[in-house]
């Protein structure tokens, strides 16, 4: 991009959405840190995808404004005000042609967010939207860009159905579009996902229409080849320094702080040798699939939820994401009972394990938690 911006040519610097990481709260911080570096790319238009709102509209809006991040988008709304989140279009200028940038969300990706989950947000047809959007457009700009996170399939129907739209740019892609690429006379231009590639076109554009009249398209690797930037890289390892002791310092928040280095647990299948029927109740039970359900949504590095989705997070020995304590995923038999290595056959481990309940059916986790009723989907 240097070398680009050295060349003092015209440049369109655009990218179509999914810059946010995963729903945790690590990625969170690393999403912090990308939109402060993203902030120095000079970007004039940043398309949003459903991952951009992983954790909230109010850190989307806080990176906008910190890092002057130009995200848009013409389709996506608050449910509870009808608005529209992000301004709908922008307008450059480059070489005496005045570009109109929009931007809209394939309706079928799911929008999730660690401050809500599903229903905040409302998607309008991205067809239906251009087609009243752009005659408005076209009065102030004489090329439009499109930002479209639809994915390859999504984006050639959308642009067989609309016309006006000169140039666009496909997010929500796995692969790149390596050639000159036109459909239904619009310039369609993509390099795939995480940033692994970045895709130029040169372009030339008549001045008087804004018709794209020629393209020259390349697509740069950033494999081990790529040279690596001194001082990005001095910021990349600064980084993930802090983001050790941001990890070190959430974990410290549950301790080990029960049980003996000298004890083990043996995981669910020592319990199946002899207690075959109370371990194929288990097996059945949704205490089997409490870690699935942290992968399923994005959560399984928390340390507020693994300390009750996985089994001995505050014991000694228990669960970590280290091998062989990684195998403790789920709620398995010694979470409520204890240590394998203290199987107790005078009944004290049927009312260690009665106690136990409540550690994670709290008032804030299990607010209608009553040991009968819960009692009979675990009964064994």
């Amino acid at each position: 991009m240097d070398k680009l911006w050295q060349e003092n040519k015209p440049l369109l610097n655009l990218d179509a959405g999914d810059v946010f990481g995963t729903r945790t709260q690590n990625e969170r911080e690393q999403t912090r840190f990308l939109c402060e570096v993203l902030g120095s790319f000079g970007l004039d238009g940043i398309g949003l995808g459903e991952q951009d709102l992983n954790y909230g509209l109010e850190f989307l809006r806080e990176m906008t404004t910190q890092h002057g991040l130009p995200f848009i988008n013409a389709n996506v709304r608050e449910t509870k005000t009808g608005q529209l989140i992000l301004p709908a279009y922008k307008v450059v200028e480059r070489n005496g042609v005045t570009y109109g940038i929009t931007s809209v969300l394939d309706p079928q990706q799911q929008i999730l967010t660690l401050t809500g989950g599903e229903g905040q947000f409302t998607v309008d047809d991205p067809a239906a939207t251009l087609r009243e959007l752009l005659p408005r457009l076209r009065k102030e700009v004489e090329c439009v860009v499109l930002l479209a996170h639809m994915g390859e399939t999504g984006t050639e129907k959308l642009l067989n159905e609309v016309q006006g739209i000169d140039i666009c740019v496909v997010g929500h892609s796995f692969r790149n579009i390596e050639t000159e690429r036109v459909i239904n006379d619009v310039a369609v231009f993509g390099s795939a996902y995480e940033g692994r590639f970045i895709g130029k076109a040169n372009l030339f554009v008549e001045e008087k229409s804004g018709r794209v009249m020629a393209i020259d398209v390349g697509i740069t690797d950033f494999d081990d080849k790529a040279p690596e930037d001194a001082e990005v890289l001095t910021r990349v390892e600064k980084f993930k320094q802090d983001l050790v002791a941001f990890k070190d310092a959430r974990r410290a928040a549950y301790p080990r702080v029960h049980g003996s280095q000298e004890e083990q647990f043996l995981g669910d299948r020592s319990c199946f040798n002899c207690h075959e029927a109370a371990w194929q109740a288990y097996a059945a039970s949704a205490h089997r699939r409490a870690y699935t359900s942290l992968r399923k949504d994005g959560q399984s590095s928390e340390p507020d939820c693994l300390v009750c989705h996985t089994t001995g997070y505050q014991y000694k020995n228990g669960y970590s994401d280290e091998s062989p304590f990684n195998k403790l995923v789920n709620v398995q038999c010694e979470a409520c009972h204890g240590y394998g290595t203290t199987h107790a056959r005078d009944g004290k481990w049927r009312l260690q394990a009665r106690n136990s309940c409540v550690a994670c059916h709290d008032q804030a986790n299990s607010p209608n938690f009553n040991y009968a009723t819960y009692w009979e989907k675990i009964k064994h």
